[in-house]
């Protein structure tokens, strides 16, 4: 493909996008998510779509693919492949790693996880927990994931409760034990 051709393709892809975005701020996330897949079947190496998608698949309990699809995106920005140049490297990689970490949290509630492997458990939380930490690493201004790690009890993760800030200290940070371990 030519730089002119490529161009032009990835014009219309982000045109697409847009249009995805739009329809999921309208609440029309089947076709969001039907856009995105489009997206990503002609051109699967875009985080960003593919973010989007873990999001909308997250929001709709599909947590497996969520899973599979906010990892994706990781591996894809890790390797240089952010498509847009509207947010700072930064911040769309502490999005990702936070889509990540909230996928990773809500697995860790499921009956099948509390009630199973002790160790799987603990697993999950501390990969949850790490990739909370990155996202507040990368940005520390990325309010999303820092409401949902302030709920994993990580340290100095501030979230706003009945109209006042709260933060977590180091010492009152602990790891949520699974149903059943003593």
């Amino acid at each position: 493909m030519t730089d002119d051709s490529e161009s032009r393709h990835l014009d219309v892809l982000a045109r697409r996008f847009l249009a995805a975005l739009d329809h999921k701020e309208a609440g029309r996330l089947d076709r969001a998510e039907d856009d995105l897949r489009v997206i990503l079947r002609i051109e699967p190496r875009l985080a960003e779509p593919r973010m989007e998608l873990a999001r909308i698949l997250l929001d709709t309990d599909r947590l497996e693919e969520a899973e599979d699809n906010a990892r994706e995106a990781l591996a894809v920005l890790d390797s240089g492949g952010q498509w847009t140049d509207e947010l700072p490297e930064n911040v769309v990689a502490a999005i990702a790693h936070a889509t990540l970490a909230e996928v990773l949290r809500r697995k860790a509630d499921e009956d099948d996880v509390i009630f199973g492997d002790p160790a799987e458990f603990h697993a999950m939380v501390k990969e949850a927990k790490d990739h909370f930490a990155r996202a507040a690493e990368l940005d520390p201004n990325e309010e999303y994931g820092s409401y949902h790690a302030f709920f994993l009890g990580m340290p100095g993760q501030k979230v706003m409760l009945g109209g006042e800030t709260e933060t977590i200290d180091a010492t009152e940070a602990t790891v949520d034990e699974p149903v059943g371990e003593a």
